[in-house]
């Protein structure tokens, strides 16, 4: 069986044909998901707690408005193209980013259950090429198929310490799989004349596990009433990559950084506010010599956008939001970092609501964005939906 530093050596590999997900998947740890819902995706966010009430993996503040139980779920769909060099070919895949329950205690305290993904790495890649064999040129086909992902699960608690301050505070797991497999294929005819001996093709498949702690501190501050400030530094232990039964390999483990995020909204009139963030971090030294050859070292994001309650429908306001957001991405493809920009447009629909305040929520944002990464580039839309329900 093929032994795992190699598998983990195929990551590096860009073949021509690309099919299925993102193939940035195959950089580092995945491409990185980020466990935003579609609010924060509308206004370009970076995971700060925004003036709307909802659930999000590492910021229990978001959480503190909810006036009942309530249980809540991302979808998100995403449709692309890449081209690299002279090859050019599509990709779509559909994933759950967040998964959150928010319980009241009282009406200063929250408790937040949630599970969000973090990294994907499900890609595939095709080479074609020949060997030679008795003196004829016998054609194969290589193909590598990357099926696994990095998620967080996370408890989290904030209460509101004062009519201006708040804090909040979020444990939990980094868990995920990996299943690697390489098939090498052989044609069975050369020009069209059937091979006497056919040469037999073979699989090799790689399996490991992720684990590790993760922690975030959370702080909300209304200096007055017109501006809010919000940040969050999330640490996460080192992520433990464990070969399953059967695979060759030690155990290793990734020093993921600390991540920096902070964001403000002004409120410019009851109807009209506009929020902007930040976040960084550094991924240069992650203590496994190919992550850190493929780091992006020190990425950072920039969001911004704005919120216009332009009327009242169903059971509630009738929020629009537009949205900027530029970020690069922690780990390099073929040697180059790798930048996204996305402008944003979304919306809320109150279904049901207590004291001015959401129990039921549907909310929708749309992406349409760009990656480069040298002679690499992808372009893709992103469809992002979130339901909120709460209830006794």
């Amino acid at each position: 069986m093929m032994n795992r530093s190699l598998l983990l050596a195929l990551v590096m590999i860009v073949p021509s044909p690309v099919s299925g997900q993102s193939v940035l998947g195959s950089s580092g740890l995945g491409l990185r998901i980020e466990p935003l819902d579609a609010v924060q995706r509308a206004l370009g966010g970076v995971g700060v707690a925004t003036r709307t009430p909802t659930i999000l993996p590492g910021n229990a503040i978001a959480s503190l408005d909810i006036l009942a139980p309530t249980v809540a779920f991302t979808v998100q769909p995403h449709w692309g193209t890449y081209e690299v060099d002279s090859e050019q070919g599509d990709f779509s895949a559909t994933r759950f980013p967040v998964l959150g329950f928010a319980y009241p205690l009282g009406t200063n305290g929250v408790v937040t259950v949630t599970a969000g993904s973090r990294f994907d790495q499900n890609w595939s890649v095709e080479s074609q090429d020949s060997v030679d064999v008795g003196g004829q040129r016998v054609g194969l086909t290589d193909t590598f198929l990357s099926d696994g992902a990095v998620a967080t699960i996370q408890v989290g608690w904030a209460r509101r310490w004062s009519t201006t301050l708040a804090m909040g505070t979020t444990l939990g797991v980094n868990r995920g799989g990996l299943t690697r497999t390489f098939t090498r294929s052989f044609e069975t005819t050369v020009d069209s004349v059937p091979l006497v001996s056919p040469v037999e093709g073979f699989t090799s498949t790689g399996r490991w596990h992720h684990s590790g702690p993760l922690a975030s501190l959370n702080l909300a501050w209304d200096p007055s009433s017109v501006l809010q400030v919000g940040a969050t530094v999330a640490w996460s232990g080192r992520i433990k990559l464990n070969p399953a039964e059967g695979t060759d390999g030690m155990s290793r483990g990734v020093s993921a950084p600390i991540e920096f995020k902070v964001s403000t909204t002004a409120v410019l009139s009851p109807t009209l506010a506009v929020n902007a963030g930040a976040a960084t971090s550094n991924w240069t030294d992650l203590g496994e010599p190919g992550l850190d050859a493929a780091s992006g070292g020190r990425v950072t994001t920039f969001g911004a956008g704005v919120e216009w309650e332009v009327t009242n429908f169903w059971a509630g306001g009738f929020p629009l939001r537009a949205g900027f957001r530029r970020s690069q991405l922690p780990f390099r493809f073929l040697n180059n970092k790798v930048k996204e920009n996305t402008v944003s447009f979304g919306f809320s629909v109150i279904m049901a609501q207590a004291l001015g305040l959401p129990l039921a929520a549907l909310d929708l944002a749309v992406e349409v964005g760009s990656r480069d990464a040298g002679s690499f580039k992808e372009r893709f839309r992103r469809l992002t939906v979130s339901v909120r329900v709460g209830g006794q």
